[in-house]
């Protein structure tokens, strides 16, 4: 999939592929840049029939002044970060909107795309590719050369030419590659658990397959089915596990003398299904930014009960996407146990105390995340701290578990 470094503005037309995120912190590495054989065949080329680009400067000057851009939440603000921005802002808003005017819904008569400095390329700009263009491109070429005419828009930054397919087209190529895949998934011991995702990359026309249960044999028959395409196949994270394999990783060493908070916890578990909550409040939480939140997600996980227990710490690799509600909901592909604490002199390791305090308390319903695991030597005691931040006023309670066998 080609990336963009700025992909909080106009995403839909900066994205490199179609397919059935955390802020920037630093510039990224340039892409590759993404070309194609048909960019060539230029139906027209905007002139700049003017020297008079107030407006465009004006519109350029609001958009340096953006909390977008000044905030750093793209990255590290340089010119050609900040000229990328202007395009997408002004370029591409102005070409949307023509488009909207003359075609209405684009999908069915081609293709559009952005390539951007930041990404190293050549010819940065907004691309509209138009299958067997006909008077409504003649009528789009007008409307836009009389907005660069007006010195609305710059008009090196947008780009007409013929494409060989619309958004349509990469929608039906994608049906197809699925509707292909779908018996080798359904083939699966588990197909509930595996990880498919299949997407065509605008410009290259490239299908990407992105799995964690395809063979070496069933991608070469994949290729040779679609052999008209070029087929790039990603691995999702380790394998899915076949019956008798293990989806459940152990610690060479059990206890650990540091304490953590890495991972999730353990809240309970079933015969097809585990709770997780995190054992550390979100980032924005932490840093006081809003109230004390913890990401909990149910994950199926056939035989939870008898592999993992209530208590334990423990990494989740998912099998495809969580459903945004909360808890989250999703699938687990491999659970990874982290060792368990134990101060040099507490008999109790944290997961047992965790497992009797989770059963000591009464949650009636509520997902009460656990904010704290505290032993204290001199009283011979540990205290777990509940936090149940689903409520109007965070809900807090300590349970006290006496170290002892």
């Amino acid at each position: 999939m080609k990336k963009t470094a700025i992909a909080l503005y106009l995403s839909a037309f900066l994205a490199g592929c179609q397919s059935a995120g955390e802020p920037a912190t630093k510039k990224e590495e340039p892409d590759i840049e993404q070309t194609s054989k048909q960019e060539q065949n230029i139906i027209a080329e905007l002139k700049q029939t003017t020297e008079d680009t107030a407006l465009r400067n004006a519109a350029y000057e609001d958009v340096l002044k953006s909390d977008t851009l000044t905030g750093g939440y793209l990255g590290e603000n340089t010119p050609e970060l900040q000229e990328d921005l202007g395009v997408q802002s002004i370029e591409a808003d102005a070409v949307m909107q023509v488009i909207g005017a003359v075609y209405g819904d684009f999908y069915d008569y081609g293709i559009m795309y952005g390539k951007n400095q930041t990404s190293g390329a050549a010819e940065p700009g907004i691309w509209v590719g138009i299958k067997k263009p006909d008077e409504k491109a003649d009528e789009l070429v007008r409307r836009l050369q009389k907005q660069a005419d007006e010195g609305k828009i710059l008009a090196k930054y947008i780009h007409l030419f013929e494409s060989e397919y619309s958004d349509k087209d990469n929608e039906v190529l994608m049906y197809n590659v699925s509707k292909a895949i779908k018996p080798m998934k359904d083939a699966m011991p588990e197909p509930d658990r595996v990880a498919l995702g299949v997407s065509v990359d605008t410009i290259t026309r490239t299908i990407e397959i992105g799995h964690d249960f395809l063979t070496k044999e069933q991608m070469t028959e994949l290729k040779k089915q679609f052999s008209e395409y070029d087929l790039a196949f990603t691995q999702e994270g380790r394998m899915l596990p076949l019956p008798g394999e293990p989806d459940v990783e152990y610690p060479d060493e059990t206890v650990t003398r540091e304490l953590s908070t890495k991972g999730s916890w353990v809240m309970s578990v079933s015969e097809e299904e585990m709770l997780v909550m995190d054992a550390k409040p979100n980032d924005f939480s932490a840093n006081g930014g809003e109230k004390e939140s913890y990401g909990a997600v149910f994950f199926q996980f056939p035989k939870a009960d008898e592999k993992l227990k209530v208590g334990q710490r423990v990494t989740v690799e998912a099998s495809g996407p969580i459903m945004e509600s909360y808890p989250g909901q999703g699938g687990a592909k491999f659970v990874t146990v982290l060792p368990t604490y134990q101060p040099d002199n507490a008999d109790l390791t944290e997961e047992e105390v965790v497992r009797s305090a989770i059963s000591q308390h009464k949650s009636k319903g509520s997902f009460a995340a656990i904010r704290r695991v505290q032993f204290e030597e001199a009283s011979d005691q540990w205290t777990v701290t509940f936090v149940d931040s689903m409520q109007p006023e965070p809900n807090v309670t300590d349970i006290v578990v006496a170290d002892q066998k």
